[in-house]
C-alpha cells in the first residue's frame, strides 16, 4: 500500500492526495496552435444513423456514409465490387461492436474474489468481473462487515495487477492500512494493531508481501492522507488518481458521508452525489464501489435488506448497476471467529440476481464464498 505525507490542495493533486506531478491546469481552449475549429454546418446530406442506403453509384451516397463505407471495406479487407448490397452509419457502428467484442479479454474486467457473483456480470463484464465504467454498491447495517467487503474486493484486485484507489470518508489512514494489511497477507490482524500483541516482526513480513506483490504485477493500492468528505474532493481526487497514477477502480466509503453545499435535505445531497461518482466512473472508464449505510427505520433486525432500504433515497439504487446487501438476518456464528452471512445479488443489471454464501474469518478480515449447504447444515 502506498502512503504519502499530506499535502496542501495547491501542491500536488487534490486536497489529502500526495503525488509525483502537478494537478493540471486548465487549458485555454481558444490558444495553441493545436486547437480545433469548430466544424462548419454542411447542407443535408440525406440520410443519416439507421438509414438504409442502396449501394449503385457512389453518388447516391453522402461524404459521411462514403467514409462509413470506405472504412467498412478496409477493416473487413473488401474490394469494391465486394461491398454488400446495403450499408449505412449503423451497420458500419454494428461492425465496431462485433469487433470490440472479439477483442474482448478478461483483462477488460475487475474480478471479484467470489465465483459467483463474477458469474451473474454479463454483458460487457464477460460473466468474468465487474466491467469498467460500471458503479456497484455494497450496503450493510453496522457492523455487519460492508466496508471489509470493498477491502476484500479492492485486496483481491490489487493481487491480480490493479491499481485501487480507496477514498475513505470514515476511516484513518492507519486503521484502513491495519485491515487491508491482514487481508491481503493473511495475518492474524492481532498482531497487526495496536496493543499488547502487535508482532513487529509479522508486521514487517505483511509489508514485504504487499511490496513483492506489487514488484510482481504492479498491483496497488492508494488511499487519502486524511479524511476527505467535500464532494469536489471526491471527483477531483478521482480524476487525479487516474489521470497521473493510472488507478482503475474506485471505493467510496462511504457515500452519506458526503457533502456538498448546495443540497438542503439529505435525499437531495445523497443524490447529487451519487450522480456526480457513478457519472465520473463511467467518464473514466473506472470501476466504482459505493459503500452506503441502511435506514433502520426500513431494516429491522428480523426484515430481510432490500434495496429501497439504502440511507439517502432511490438515487443509490437508480445509479447503480449491481447493488450488493449483506444480509443481516443470515448472520450465523460458526465458531470462536468465524461466522456466516449471505451476500445478496439484489439489483443486476447484466444478470440474475441470487445469493452468495460468505464465511467471515475474524483472525484475518477475510471473507471468503463458502458452500450454500453450509447454512443448511447449521441449520441442522
Amino acid at each position: 500500500m502506498e502512503q504519502t505525507d499530506e499535502q496542501g490542495p495547491d501542491e500536488d493533486g487534490p486536497p489529502g492526495w500526495h503525488g509525483n506531478e502537478p494537478w493540471p491546469e486548465e487549458e485555454d481552449a481558444g490558444s495553441g496552435s493545436e486547437a480545433e475549429e469548430p466544424p462548419e454546418e454542411e447542407a443535408d446530406q440525406g440520410p443519416t444513423v439507421g438509414s438504409v442506403i442502396r449501394v449503385s453509384t457512389p453518388g447516391q451516397l453522402s461524404p459521411e456514409q462514403e467514409l462509413s463505407l470506405t472504412k467498412y471495406r478496409e477493416e473487413r479487407h473488401l474490394a469494391e465490387q465486394d461491398t454488400p448490397p446495403y450499408v449505412d452509419a449503423l451497420g458500419y457502428e454494428l461492425h465496431a461492436l462485433n469487433q470490440a467484442k472479439l477483442d474482448w479479454t478478461s483483462d477488460m474486467v475487475l474480478t471479484t474474489p467470489y465465483a459467483a457473483w463474477n458469474s451473474v456480470c454479463g454483458d460487457e463484464g464477460g460473466l468474468t468481473g465487474l466491467a469498467r465504467g460500471w458503479h456497484v454498491m455494497v450496503a450493510g447495517n453496522t457492523g455487519m462487515g460492508k466496508s471489509l467487503v470493498a477491502i476484500n474486493l479492492a485486496a483481491h484486485a490489487v493481487k491480480k495487477g490493479e491499481k485501487v484507489g480507496i477514498i475513505s470518508l470514515e476511516m484513518s489512514k492507519p486503521q484502513l492500512m491495519t485491515r487491508y494489511l491482514a487481508i491481503h497477507t493473511g495475518k492474524a490482524i492481532r498482531n497487526l494493531e495496536w496493543g499488547p500483541r502487535y508482532d513487529e516482526p509479522t508486521a514487517l513480513e505483511a509489508n514485504e508481501m504487499v511490496e513483492e506483490n506489487h514488484e510482481e504485477n504492479g498491483g496497488i493500492l492508494i488511499t487519502n492522507d486524511r479524511r476527505v468528505s467535500n464532494l469536489e474532493d471526491i471527483l477531483a481526487s478521482m480524476a487525479y488518481l487516474h489521470e497521473y497514477r493510472g488507478v482503475t477502480a474506485f471505493v467510496t466509503d462511504y457515500l452519506q458521508l458526503a457533502w456538498t453545499g448546495n443540497a438542503e435535505k439529505m435525499s437531495d445531497r445523497i443524490t447529487e452525489v451519487s450522480h456526480a461518482i457513478q457519472g465520473t466512473a463511467a467518464d473514466l472508464g473506472v470501476v466504482s464501489v459505493g459503500v452506503s449505510q441502511f435506514n433502520r427505520a426500513t431494516s429491522g433486525a428480523s426484515e430481510k435488506p432490500k434495496v429501497q432500504g439504502m440511507m439517502g433515497g432511490s438515487a443509490l439504487e437508480n445509479d447503480s448497476d449491481q447493488v450488493m446487501l449483506l444480509d443481516h438476518t443470515s448472520y450465523k456464528e460458526t465458531g470462536r471467529s468465524q461466522a456466516m452471512i449471505k451476500l445478496l445479488v439484489a439489483k443486476n443489471r447484466h444478470g440474475s440476481c441470487g445469493e452468495i454464501p460468505l464465511m467471515w474469518d475474524y483472525t484475518t478480515l477475510r471473507a471468503t464464498q463458502t458452500d450454500a449447504r453450509e447454512f443448511e447444515r447449521d441449520d441442522d
